[in-house]
């Protein structure tokens, strides 16, 4: 998915735009795994995936969200 069609989701879904888009890049551990904190060593690689948040303030105390 891209971030026009995360907007146009968005908007369809909750009847305005986001305020922000974000993108995290994936990644893979091909050695450590959780040993990064623990003085191990480690090898995260990226890969060509990635996630994408669209996110807009609301006037009550709600948080939504949505997949």
């Amino acid at each position: 998915m891209d971030a026009q069609k995360l907007k146009q989701q968005f908007q369809d879904r909750f009847a305005r735009p986001p305020l922000h888009v974000a993108r995290a890049p994936g990644r893979v551990n091909l050695i450590g795994e959780h040993t990064d904190y623990n003085d191990g060593f480690v090898l995260p690689i990226a890969i060509d995936r990635h996630t994408l948040a669209a996110v807009a303030p609301r006037d009550d105390v709600r948080v939504v969200f949505a997949s």
